[in-house]
């Protein structure tokens, strides 16, 4: 038996009108917008402000809308920051020669560090790691998929005979981000992309084999 009119038409209504269709241009402008607003918000606050109703609120719509897209304050926070450019070479991106791969690796991290604006978000980040769960969640997510790659790229290395095969993966790794961290916030050189450079020039000489 064929459905009443009225249920027919509502059905099909439902169907071609649904708010979460994610090829929908309407959803995808929205998305735009509210991680536009709360890439602001990270800018000028730091991730202690990244909330669902603080995000709502800067983007002019409601919470509902902020949930539905990102349903956990840990979701927002890490497509946030995903939104201003804190994405990590893939394994296939490494191309085999150090010096060149270990710069691919850095230089997202280096533009933040020489960018006035967002210098002060890592800064502000590793302090709200150490009280905040969600901020050390995201924080430790891109620690591990950098420390992939980098262990991937000294592995290489070894194998290439750029590096000696005795190595200690966390400990290199500690050694670079603690100079970039060291020069860009606790001394008065200049931190710049030519600073950086140095840094992992002396990285390699030093762990050269002998």
């Amino acid at each position: 038996m064929a459905s009443p009119p009225s249920i027919t038409r509502t059905i099909t209504r439902t169907t071609t009108t649904d708010p979460h269709r994610q090829d929908d241009p309407r959803v995808e402008r929205t998305r735009a917008a509210v991680i536009e607003a709360a890439s602001e918000l990270l800018m000028a606050d730091g991730p202690s402000a990244i909330t669902h109703a603080n995000v709502a609120t800067a983007a002019n719509v409601s919470r509902t809308t902020v949930y539905n897209h990102w349903p956990t304050r840990e979701d927002l926070l890490r497509a946030t920051i995903d939104s201003i450019g804190t994405v990590t070479p893939a394994l296939d991106d490494l191309t085999g020669s150090l010096r060149d791969d270990l710069a691919m690796l850095c230089a997202p991290l280096v533009a933040k560090m020489t960018d006035e604006q967002r210098a002060p978000m890592i800064a502000n980040m590793m302090e709200r790691a150490l009280h905040d769960p969600t901020v050390a969640a995201v924080r430790d997510e891109f620690l591990a998929s950098f420390r992939l790659v980098f262990s991937r790229l000294i592995d290489n290395a070894v194998a290439g005979g750029e590096l000696r095969n005795d190595i200690d993966v966390d400990r290199s790794l500690a050694a670079l981000m603690g100079s970039f961290l060291f020069v860009r916030f606790m001394s008065d050189v200049v931190f710049d992309d030519a600073m950086a450079q140095a840094i992992l020039d002396d990285f390699v000489s030093v762990n050269a084999p002998r």
